[in-house]
């Protein structure tokens, strides 16, 4: 069975918990459509929390698209101060994500 994943990330700041998730540098640049839908592919592991999306450029400089408060406090942390981690899962079906909560 095909294993697939991600880089993401827990955080709790300021009583608020999210998550960040890396993408693709192309998938921030691709619209607001391409955006919602790459963040709906997340939300059945975190569930009812904001999720931002990250991507690293070519030239090295982070890239986050969510809730303005927390892209503000993840652009002033770093982008290595994210506790990053790996998430892995068996892809079962056409929603790779819904047996990973």
């Amino acid at each position: 069975m095909e294993k697939i994943g991600f880089r993401g990330a827990l955080i709790r700041e300021q009583e608020i918990t999210f998550a960040v998730v890396e993408v693709a540098e192309a998938v921030l640049r691709a619209g607001d459509d391409a955006v919602n839908k790459e963040r709906e592919r997340y939300e059945p592991i975190f569930k009812e929390m904001p999720i931002v999306l990250a991507a690293k450029g070519a030239d090295g400089r982070a890239r986050f698209l969510g809730r303005p408060d927390i892209v503000r406090f993840l652009v002033k942390a770093g982008w290595s101060r994210i506790p990053w981690k790996r998430y892995e899962a068996k892809k079962k079906d056409k929603n790779p994500f819904r047996d990973w909560a």
